[in-house]
């Protein structure tokens, strides 16, 4: 299996082919009509974006699957004393033909705050975009309804903390209240009207839930080496509005890999499938759920590495500091990254979120958005790690005037680097060591934490164990890596080494209950199975949950430990 000479420089010449106004032009092709998930206007980009991959060369399959996803409609907040107030309402928030109750604000606490407030029939004020944290946390402290107070502008948000269509035991995880966003303009005026004294909110809103027929597109272009292994390429089609930053511009950037890339099938050592979604922004990720459940034994036995895109190439996106990655991809997602911007890459640990619907079973994730306004600017929405996607993120000013052609062909080089190495390199461009190390450290914290009140003294063991075997196998991949001609029946065990730590790994580092499982829409750290250790520290001596906790986190440290022997045994 000798390796291609001038691999580097036919990558930069790839580069040089990409176009920011080749870009800008599919763009406008693609976000002509807002599209709601599962609406005409959604199938109509669709079809537009099949023809458009056909002329490029691949293998082009457009289908339909059943989604659970929500439309919001027209919505209407008045507040005695003051009138009328500009609002909207949210996808999966509960309609209503009028809630009256009085309004109690609650400012910027924390929704762990939130929820132990006493704020039973209240319709309840507070800072921040609607999210399924912060409605779970009213909820809780008895809220009926919430306002929510978004930012600059009015961002359109899904509400529903369920991952995907909902299954019946979901049902009971929707949200049960109605709720509205307002901006800070008109919260500043409502809360000088509070100053003053009590007063009642009337809400209306209306929200259509049901089940929709979604389309899938899927594009592959299969290599000539016959290799059934994938590299997995995907972003989501439907929008809030026009939505061209989000996500035309990054069906753009598809569309730009598949024609890039299809001539160049013979050179791939494993194939490209490049899939479009339904249902991210109205059903919760519906499209890419829906997909890993139908798909579930095919993904797990072949998908290398999931590489997602979501709004590419912003007006004043200079920050490309944290993209997401899986530790193993930290080392791929610097080059990529810094071989086009001269910001160091942190990078962030996936996150639950986008369509990342596919963690729990052991696929490594590489980014989604790539670049973002710098933090503490005036030109983001706020809403991630770095400044956010740009004030007019989730809104009707998600126009194509919103996107630099140049930021967007930057971004697009960065996903072509990124992706030319998962396709062309013989040995996969993985660091097991670092995924090894990443649970290690989590488990020592984690033991730290617990003030010897839980023994992760096995779990460790096995993560020691496991990083020197990992660290083995970094060696002998870059040895391979690095030869002429390496053996390809060695190249072959090394790959699935690499591929069988991630599933292994997968299932506990990413998810609470995984492999088959998706983990709720919130928010939540490595290891996520132990999130709990912390409230058992904070536990007063002698109390009773002091057990039932240890009980809980015991079998959590079972089922980690478990995973390590899997890992140990994927790596032997």
């Amino acid at each position: 299996m000798p390796r291609a000479k001038g691999t580097e420089d036919a990558l930069e010449e790839l580069c040089r082919q990409v176009d920011g106004d080749r870009l800008i032009a599919f763009t406008k092709g693609v976000s002509q009509e807002v599209r709601l998930s599962g609406s005409d206007e959604e199938k109509r980009a669709f079809r537009w974006l099949a023809g458009r991959l056909q002329e490029f060369g691949a293998n082009v399959r457009l289908t339909e699957h059943p989604g659970y996803v929500s439309w919001p409609g027209p919505a209407s907040l008045e507040v005695s004393g003051l009138g009328s107030l500009p609002c909207i309402t949210h996808a999966m928030a509960r309609p209503t033909g009028g809630l009256q109750a009085e309004i109690l604000d609650l400012g910027a606490m924390a929704p762990e705050a939130v929820a132990k407030v006493d704020a039973a029939g209240s319709i309840v004020l507070l800072d921040g975009v609607a999210n399924p944290a912060r409605v779970q946390a009213a909820e809780a402290a008895g809220a009926s309804g919430e306002i929510f107070v978004s930012g600059q502008e009015r961002h359109e948000m899904i509400v529903s903390p369920v991952w995907g269509s909902p299954g019946a035991a979901d049902l009971a995880r929707l949200p049960r209240t109605p709720s509205v966003s307002i901006d800070r303009a008109t919260a500043r005026h409502l809360r000088s009207h509070l100053a003053l004294g009590p007063a009642v909110a009337t809400i209306r809103t209306e929200v259509e839930t049901r089940w929709r027929q979604l389309p899938l597109l899927e594009a592959e272009i299969v290599p000539t080496n016959g290799a059934q292994d994938f590299i997995l390429f995907s972003g989501h089609v439907d929008s809030w509005h026009l939505g061209a930053m989000d996500n035309g511009s990054a069906n753009a950037v598809m569309l730009e890999m598949v024609r890039l890339f299809a001539p160049l099938r013979g050179e791939f050592q494993r194939g490209l499938r490049v899939c479009f979604w339904s249902g991210h922004s109205h059903g919760r990720y519906a499209g890419s759920s829906h997909y890993a459940d139908e798909h579930f034994f095919e993904l797990r036995d072949h998908c290398v590495v999931h590489v997602n895109v979501d709004s590419p190439g912003g007006q004043g996106a200079t920050d490309l500091s944290h993209a997401i990655t899986s530790s193993e991809l930290w080392r791929l997602g610097r080059d990529s990254v810094e071989a086009e911007s001269d910001v160091p890459y942190i990078g962030t640990p996936p996150l639950r979120a986008g369509d990342e619907s596919f963690l729990a079973m052991g696929v490594p994730a590489l980014f989604m958005e790539v670049s973002e306004q710098p933090p503490g600017g005036e030109g983001g929405s706020g809403v991630s790690a770095g400044g956010g996607l740009g004030w007019w993120w989730h809104t009707p000013e998600d126009t194509i005037d919103k996107l630099d052609p140049v930021f967007l062909a930057r971004d697009a080089r960065i996903y072509l680097r990124a992706l030319h190495r998962l396709l062309t390199r013989p040995v996969l461009p993985m660091q097991a060591a670092a995924a090894a190390a990443e649970v290690l450290q989590e488990l020592e914290a984690a033991a730290g934490a617990a003030r010897g009140r839980l023994d992760l003294a096995l779990p460790i063991g096995l993560a020691r164990r496991l990083q020197r075997r990992a660290e083995a196998v970094d060696a002998l991949a870059e040895r391979l890596g690095g030869a002429s001609e390496p053996q390809a029946a060695l190249v072959r065990r090394v790959n699935r080494r690499l591929m069988g730590l991630g599933r292994a790994l997968g299932q506990v580092r990413y998810a609470q209950v995984g492999p088959t499982v998706q983990d709720p829409a919130l928010a939540q750290g490595l290891l996520p199975g132990l999130g709990r250790v912390a409230e058992l520290a904070a536990c007063p001596e002698g109390a009773p949950l002091i057990a039932h906790l240890q009980v809980d986190l015991g079998r959590e440290r079972n089922r980690i430990a478990l995973a390590l022997m899997e890992a140990l045994n994927a790596l032997r």
